[in-house]
């Protein structure tokens, strides 16, 4: 287990510091310090690379027992790469040259700079990781690369980018080979063109949904290979350490904005293909994200990684600094509680940003585990106990993974390319996915994230839900007809596939589910009510409605909820399978509004699928505020499991099914306390007290 800490922005902090510094992180229960290797720094002259400090800083921590991981951070370009490689500056979507400059939280280089597309700039960026690939890749102590830092490539770009000549060649040279010459592409999108230079990308919101859904795409796609590119460059030096990236947010909660495209930093279930592993920045009390939606973000990632490296990139470390404003504090118990969250998410790496306060622009005096916040002495004296605990443990977390999951939720980029395509925004789609996966958090039942193009196995899952999945293409209603038809259930929401990948709309007839089951919505109708009664498997749920009702036809379907328009949420039967069908976003409004009613409805769904539940909880029960949350999973030696107490509770009453520690007594890896699993009835109960950091730990 990599347990690290961010140390160096070149040129920060100050020399002066580095060797107490070193000694302390060491002495706090890090095993790992990252350096970040700054392209613009160290080949401040073309062809004249710099190292200096980086090798007194890897030297510094080999004598002091540290690992060492380098992010190459070639995305702040030299100040020279213009004058070298002319006319490579990235063109935004009004046709004006990108001026680019000091990124506003790194010292030195400037960004976007120039564009990779454009093969002069990409010859530099190829030197510099092979130079820095070359000098460090044979150091003993070296832990691993992170090629490219939360995937940045746009940043100061002050508009929508690229649209130079390089960028136009790629994407159509992409549509190209995508639909096999320009009449494929004009058969698939309906048009007549009639050579290549006349097809453009889409630019804005609210124009033509096919060239926008198109290019949206392909910036994706361009992410990806991007990233490959750099893995590859690095990978063909270090064979032996591994090469990862990551995103400043899980590919999910890439919702876009009115200067960027949805997605537009590259997929990670296409990054976790390629590569050796992917991760994510967090910052938790930053950004507001307590457990639930911590364990969804990680989750989010661990989904896309499959068996390969999930790494906690950026963990907040000490209280935010943006500008001049205050944040709230970053305590002990809670920063503790991420890093066991994250590794029963199945991370094995974590990596705190950073060890001391910032002292350069926006960021200044704030994040540094060890900063002037007045808790770093509290955070670092728990940072011993968990860097004790990890290495005494390792044996089982080494050889930890989670549960599989039965419970899968759908991800399509598809349907966030084609809200951005009006909206500048796929907010509404992320939220209405973050709804289903806090709900399931909360009643502690694993799930996975299946993303649209990775469809291969979806033979495992007993439920799938497909929140606001308004665009499938053929490929994927194939894929899942044939799990319905072998007995899998379907949940999905308001027009469920009813635009293609071209962005057309499919009349309610046309779509899918009307052929394989009869399911077929009427249309939109005016949301007239806020809520509506649902009846399901014995039970009643008070449901909350957002945006829309696309009351359905009402033949051959087990009607659950209806409203004066017809039937709103029915039951039909496909092959051995079945399609509950919902005719609005009950996502949506749970996200907004997190009512126990749907946590309830989403929980008798996942059980009437019949899927297994290895522990249950008796108490405490879950509050608006705070839940007790379980992880399981398997190791060397068997099983384990994870409890995650509320703050109100350090007690809970825990029922374990035959298939979980089948003795009579379970021990608490935090505080070596054992438990004892008692008989009760068809019961095997069993109390369990918290430990450190309000959590246990049962094996």
């Amino acid at each position: 287990m990599n347990l690290g800490v961010q140390y160096y922005r070149a040129p920060f902090p100050d020399q002066k510091y580095w060797k107490d510094d070193f000694a302390k992180i060491k002495d706090s229960g890090f095993n790992t310090v990252q350096l970040w290797v700054l392209w613009a720094w160290v080949e401040a002259r073309p062809d004249k690379f710099n190292f200096n400090d980086y090798d007194q800083l890897v030297e510094l921590a080999d004598k002091n027992g540290l690992g060492v991981v380098l992010s190459t951070i070639a995305e702040i370009q030299p100040h020279w790469i213009h004058r070298i490689v002319p006319d490579s500056e990235m063109i935004d979507h009004r046709g004006n040259k990108v001026i680019s400059s000091n990124r506003c939280e790194c010292h030195f280089g400037i960004t976007p700079g120039g564009c990779t597309d454009h093969p002069g700039v990409w010859e530099r960026m190829e030197i510099f990781l092979r130079e820095t690939a070359s000098r460090y890749h044979n150091f003993s102590h070296l832990k691993g690369w992170d090629a490219w830092n939360e995937l940045r490539w746009n940043v100061h770009a002050d508009g929508i980018v690229c649209f130079c000549p390089h960028t136009l060649q790629k994407f159509r040279g992409w549509l190209d080979e995508k639909y096999g010459g320009l009449d494929g592409l004009n058969q698939t999108w309906k048009r007549r063109y009639t050579a290549w230079e006349d097809v453009m990308p889409g630019k804005l919101p609210d124009r033509p949904y096919t060239e926008m859904m198109a290019f949206e795409h392909f910036i994706t796609c361009r992410a990806d290979q991007h990233a490959l590119d750099r893995y590859n460059v690095i990978k063909s030096i270090d064979k032996t350490h591994p090469v990862t990236v990551h995103g400043g947010a899980p590919t999910p909660l890439c919702c876009g904005s009115q200067e960027v495209y949805p997605v537009d930093r590259g997929n990670d279930w296409n990054f976790a293909a390629s590569l050796d592993g992917i991760g994510c920045s967090s910052f938790p009390k930053w950004n507001g994200i307590d457990d639930a939606d911590f364990g969804m973000r990680i989750e989010f990632v661990k989904s896309a990684a499959g068996n390969k490296k999930v790494w906690l990139s950026e963990i907040q470390g000490g209280r935010a600094a943006i500008g001049f404003n205050i944040y709230d504090n970053v305590d002990a118990k809670a920063q503790q509680r991420w890093i066991w969250n994250g590794l029963a998410c199945g991370a094995d790496t974590f990596l705190f940003w950073c060890w001391r306060d910032e002292v350069f622009g926006r960021e200044s005096a704030g994040f540094g585990i060890a900063g002037n916040d007045g808790l770093a002495e509290e955070r670092l004296s728990a940072m011993k106990i968990t860097g004790k605990l990890l290495k005494e443990n390792d044996d089982v977390f080494s050889s930890y993974q989670p549960d599989e999951a039965e419970v899968g939720i759908f991800f399509s980029p598809q349907s966030y390319y084609l809200h951005w395509a009006q909206e500048s925004s796929a907010q509404r789609v992320s939220e209405a996915i973050r709804g289903y996966a806090r709900a399931l958090v909360r009643k502690s039942i694993p799930y996975r994230f299946i993303e649209a193009e990775h469809l291969e196995d979806l033979s495992r899952f007993r439920i799938l839900f497909f929140p606001r999945s308004i665009v499938l293409d053929k490929d994927q209603e194939k894929k899942i007809e044939e799990y319905l038809k072998n007995g899998g259930i379907l949940f999905c929401e308001s027009e469920f596939g009813a635009f293609d990948c071209r962005g057309f709309y499919r009349y309610p007839e046309e779509r899918f589910t009307a052929r394989i089951c009869g399911a077929r919505e009427l249309g939109r109708r005016n949301l007239n009510h806020e809520t509506l009664p649902v009846k399901f498997a014995g039970g009643e749920y008070e449901l909350e409605l957002e945006q829309w009702l696309t009351p359905l036809a009402g033949k051959g379907g087990q009607v659950l909820a209806e409203t004066e328009s017809g039937p709103l949420i029915a039951e039909y039967e496909c092959g051995k399978g079945k399609v509950i069908y919902c005719g609005t976003y009950l996502g949506n409004r749970y996200y907004k509004n997190r009512k126990p009613d749907f946590e309830d409805f989403v929980e008798q769904l996942v059980k009437a699928s019949r899927v297994s539940q290895k522990i249950k909880i008796i108490s405490p029960s879950p509050a608006k505020d705070s839940f007790l949350y379980l992880k399981t999973g398997k190791y060397r030696g068997g099983n384990i499991a994870f409890v995650f107490f509320p703050e109100t509770s350090q007690e809970a009453v825990l029922s374990f099914s035959k298939t979980i520690f089948p003795g009579e007594k379970v021990i608490d890896l935090l505080s070596g306390n054992e438990f004892t699993i008692a008989a009760s009835g068809d019961k095997r109960l069993c109390t369990v007290k918290a430990s450190y950091f309000n959590i246990a730990i049962l094996k």
